[in-house]
């Protein structure tokens, strides 16, 4: 896999891998049904990315009533993993990829300067959810991002930088 500059009109890259909760997913046999928001985090001991999963999960049902299904990727091990997943009640796909893997395909490399520069504020709902930096995972200079695929696998929304639910609804 090599690495991109995904953007909107793109044709996504496609992928079959295993998720720690939901068996084999394969994008090919996804795309057609429903439009498909793949997140991208860093890893659930990332305190950031701790807040980034209690926005998704609370607003997971604004996603699902417009009928869209998501894949959550993660740079996390099995065993950190399958705990946030029975700790957060996750139903949705969790994958693992490592930064040469799915986050290369789909050009996500460092933290952008964006990303960077938003840390001072994220770090404030850190600090009222009183999240903790759990086990360092993966690459610590990960970027997350976001993307949506429409149903003939063409990205209709391409974002490096931490969650942002209103942009995701804005397409779904």
């Amino acid at each position: 896999m090599g690495k991109r500059d995904l953007k909107e009109g793109d044709k996504a890259p496609l992928f079959k891998l295993e998720s720690y909760n939901a068996g084999t997913i394969d994008l090919t046999e996804l795309i057609g049904d429903q439009k498909i928001v793949l997140i991208f985090s860093r890893y659930f001991g990332c305190p950031i990315c701790q807040t980034d999963l209690r926005t998704l999960m609370n607003r997971k049902s604004e996603i699902d009533e417009k009928g869209a299904k998501i894949l959550y990727i993660t740079q996390s091990g099995e065993k950190v993993a399958k705990e946030y997943i029975e700790k957060e009640n996750i139903e949705f796909p969790v994958i693992l990829s490592l930064k040469d893997e799915l986050y290369a395909e789909y050009g996500l490399g460092l933290m952008t300067t964006e990303s960077v520069s938003q840390i001072p504020v994220k770090l404030k709902d850190v600090k009222k959810y009183g999240f903790k930096h759990g086990e360092y995972e993966g690459w610590e200079k990960q970027g997350p991002g976001q993307f949506v695929i429409d149903e003939q696998g063409y990205i209709i929304h391409a974002l490096k930088g931490w969650l942002d639910i209103d942009s995701l609804l804005a397409v779904l």
